[in-house]
């Protein structure tokens, strides 16, 4: 049997040192020993986005210092909390500065393509038309590996009102499925931002939203402020398999 290739996700830890224990670092913690129980050990990691609660440098250096613990390489991408020129500066990731986080690495037979959906100031996403481009881009030059797309803010609705009115806005979603919908190798795109677990679809591909490493967001599809209370904290698990396809799993922590 061929040797799988797996990915790890971490999303939404939420850092925060600056006002006292919350419990983010230990969330964080207890979700990096979940990654490291794993066998076999994921071949990456992707944290993608709210790093930190207020973004600043202390919250950075503590996720930096847990996510150290990790052997394999970890790939960042920024949420809506994050200040992207000092999650740079502490965390690293590719770019500089303040401008967008967008990459394309190798993670074993599979390649994962990073494109922050972030806009500066705002809790809702966006996907432009540069960032269509280069996601259109990116994935050309590689139409024959299986890929996996991530971002951090949904680009689909899960029902939860005052959460979809904060994710991708519908037009973007829109250019974003046509850019999936000629790319056939894509087998996926995950995200996290809305702190619970959600599988959707855009342009004929699967969308998985990560629930959070910390608190989760309470099921309410009746309307209402957010609540993000302690709940069944959990990691995304990726794994292609020996016929190209890959498989989502929703992974404890505990």
């Amino acid at each position: 049997m061929a040797a799988l290739t797996v990915l790890a996700q971490l999303s939404d830890p939420h850092v925060e040192v600056g006002t006292g224990d919350d419990g983010s670092s230990d969330a964080l913690a207890a979700a990096v020993a979940a990654v490291l129980r794993l066998a076999p050990l994921p071949d990456a990691v992707l944290v993608s986005g709210d790093v930190t609660n207020d973004g600043d440098a202390p919250s950075y250096t503590r996720a930096r210092e847990l996510l150290g613990a990790l052997p394999m390489p970890v790939h960042v991408l920024p949420g809506n909390h994050d200040d992207r020129g000092a999650l740079r500066a502490e965390v690293g990731g590719a770019g500089s500065g303040a401008e967008p986080y967008r990459w394309a690495v190798a993670c074993g037979g599979l390649r994962v393509v990073g494109s922050d959906s972030t806009v500066p100031g705002a809790p809702g996403g966006a996907f432009d038309a540069e960032a269509s481009a280069w996601l259109s881009d990116t994935l050309a030059e590689d139409r024959s590996t299986p890929t996996i797309v991530a971002l951090h803010h949904p680009p689909m609705r899960i029902g939860i009102a005052e959460l979809d009115d904060i994710r991708v806005p519908a037009a973007d979603a829109a250019a974003l499925a046509a850019v999936l919908a000629r790319s056939p190798q894509v087998r996926r795109v995950v995200c996290g931002h809305v702190h619970r677990g959600a599988v959707g679809a855009l342009g004929g591909v699967p969308v998985f939203a990560c629930p959070s490493v910390f608190l989760q967001a309470r099921l309410d599809l009746a309307g209402g402020e957010i609540h993000l209370i302690p709940g069944a904290p959990a990691i995304g698990v990726y794994v292609l398999l020996d016929d190209g396809e890959v498989v989502s799993h929703v992974h404890p922590v505990g």
